[in-house]
Order: structure tokens, then C-alpha cells, then sequence
């Protein structure tokens, strides 16, 4: 079980970066935003580690979590932790 959500999540990291890189190609003119590239690759590893942990394939997980709320959900929890905790130790650098 370890193992596929291992591999669940490593799938969600790669369509994390999938994701991100199209939605910076599709902003021309737009400046990279690294933190806003890896806030979408965690998103990413997120909903495939789910995936694997309930056994369902990734695009049926995103889907059951736009639809009940869950991505808005996890989408607080992360920017909540990255702006609380990742932004102070980036500060004190």
C-alpha cells in the first residue's frame, strides 16, 4: 500500500509540473512565478497520493474533489501553511 501511494504521489508531482508548466505558457507576457509553479506541483502530489490511497485513477480523485469541495479545501489548507510558515523561513534567510 506504501509503495502506491508512493508512486500515486510521484504520478501527481508529474502532472503537478504538467499542469503548471501549461498554465505558465498559456500566460504570455506573464513573469514566472516559482512559488506559484510549486503550490501547483504540491496540489498535484497531493490529489495523486489520495488517489493511490483510495484506489481510484487521478482524474476520477480531481474530479470527486472539485465536485465535493476538496480541492478548495486542500487549496486553504496549503496556501495557509505556505504563507504562515514557508514565507517566515524564507524571511529569516
Amino acid at each position: 500500500m506504501v509503495m502506491e501511494i508512493l508512486k500515486g504521489l510521484i504520478l501527481g508531482i508529474i502532472q503537478g509540473v504538467v499542469i503548471a508548466a501549461l498554465g505558465y505558457a498559456k500566460s504570455a507576457g506573464e513573469e514566472f512565478d516559482e512559488a506559484k509553479f510549486f503550490q501547483t506541483i504540491i496540489i498535484g502530489a497531493i490529489v495523486g497520493g489520495l488517489a493511490a490511497y483510495f484506489g481510484m485513477a487521478y482524474d476520477k480523485m480531481e474530479d470527486y474533489l472539485i465536485t465535493s469541495g476538496g480541492i478548495t479545501i486542500i487549496e486553504y489548507l496549503k496556501k495557509a501553511v505556505w504563507r504562515r510558515f514557508l514565507s517566515v523561513a524564507v524571511k529569516k534567510e
